[in-house]
């Protein structure tokens, strides 16, 4: 029997440990790049994050730019103007200093570095995948949140306000391997002023990546061994960090884990991915808190396709599974899930998080142009995606 060829990229040098950051300076000086341009965003500015992660270069006398006027979720517009800013400041390398929205517009700025603007062509809906070259700068990712993984992840996810593929504004995606950043800085002390809202929100968006990937269809078993240890960090330690967030050695696991598990959603993820992608747009619900809403009614409606997995998942969770059966185990996954929701203070339903009913049916739509529902374990129609949302509310 001919089996498929199936191709499996690593994620770039991971350096993690608390002052890790200390060795930015020496790592320019390896890739060889004189003046980088930091994206960043305002709210990183503004609690002294950045000026943290920027010490090394001033101590080493670096020149560099920064580009801070990055949305939470980034836009083409935004996007463009970080590339005229690398250009005019005559740049050769990205460093994103930020959560995953800063993460990703990295990515895409790096990306109009060499390739002709605007992003429409390099979307995957638009068949990027085959118009993205590897001649790129370098690009240094330091995450200063424990959620995202964009770090080690081939995607970047940008809010198209083109109207070249629907009358409103979506979220879409660009997926390459050369989106992955050279170097990932992984210093969990940069992380210790997450506010304890935020922590929840990415804490939360780091097991859903774990969760989605484990389960979704594509053929990974690589991934899915990491997002099962993934998950096991991340059960551990994301209760400790809520309410003791200056537990360094917490924050260094809940990074790691997230970083782990952002890598494992090479294997795809699902409908809570193509559900929130919409949200954090249309309510505005911050993504993370959109996952951490959709991913146990997403849990119940594939319950029947994945029983065995979901029981693995319940077990990394950390929930006693002994003496049960495959089904007890894999419903005690989606009680995980919402014990964890309430412990957290996330909002109970869409509608206390600032969704308006009347906009359900045109997100329901919008879901099923996003790409990610395609790897989930049970195929969605729009009526589903509906019915999710509804459940949600």
């Amino acid at each position: 029997m001919k089996q498929d060829i199936i191709n499996y990229y690593s994620p770039p040098q991971i350096e993690f440990g608390a002052g890790s950051i200390e060795n930015l300076a020496e790592h320019l000086n390896t890739l060889g790049c004189n003046k980088p341009l930091v994206v960043s965003d305002a709210g990183v500015q503004q609690v002294g994050i950045l000026s943290q992660a920027l010490a090394p270069l001033e101590s080493a006398n670096i020149p560099y730019s920064t580009y801070i006027d990055i949305e939470p979720n980034p836009t083409d517009i935004s996007i463009e103007q970080g590339i005229d800013t690398y250009q005019r400041e005559n740049c050769d390398v990205v460093i994103a200093v930020g959560g995953g929205s800063v993460m990703d517009a990295a990515k895409a700025i790096r990306l109009l570095t060499t390739h002709a603007p605007p992003l429409e062509p390099y979307y995957v809906d638009s068949d990027g995948v085959n118009k993205i070259r590897d001649d790129m700068p370098p690009l240094i990712c330091v995450p200063t949140t424990a959620g995202t993984g964009s770090e080690v992840s081939q995607g970047a996810i940008i809010t198209d306000t083109s109207l070249q593929t629907t009358d409103r504004l979506r979220k879409r995606a660009i997926i390459t391997r050369y989106n992955m950043s050279n170097i990932a800085l992984l210093d969990p002390v940069l992380t210790v002023k997450m506010p304890q809202a935020l922590t929840a929100a990415t804490g939360m968006d780091a097991i859903t990546h774990g969760i989605e990937a484990y389960v979704a269809t594509k053929h990974h078993p690589i991934a899915e061994g990491i997002a099962l240890q993934a998950l096991k960090m991340l059960g551990a330690n994301i209760r400790t960090v809520y309410h003791n967030g200056e537990n360094v050695v917490a924050r260094g696991e809940m990074l790691l884990g997230s970083c782990m598990a952002a890598f494992s959603f090479q294997k795809g993820l699902g409908a809570v991915h193509s559900i929130a992608h919409q949200l954090s747009t249309d309510a505005p619900i911050p993504h993370g808190v959109a996952n951490a809403i959709l991913l146990p009614h997403v849990m119940e409606f594939n319950l029947s396709y994945v029983i065995d997995k979901f029981a693995d998942v319940a077990d990394a969770l950390g929930v006693n599974v002994d003496g049960m059966s495959k089904g007890e185990a894999a419903c005690a996954a989606i009680d995980e899930i919402r014990a964890l929701n309430i412990e957290l203070n996330m909002p109970s339903g869409l509608g206390e998080a600032g969704l308006d009913r009347d906009k359900i049916p045109k997100l329901a739509t919008d879901s099923m142009l996003d790409h990610c529902h395609k790897f989930n374990p049970r195929k969605c129609a729009e009526e589903d995606m509906l019915h999710l949302l509804e459940v949600s509310f």
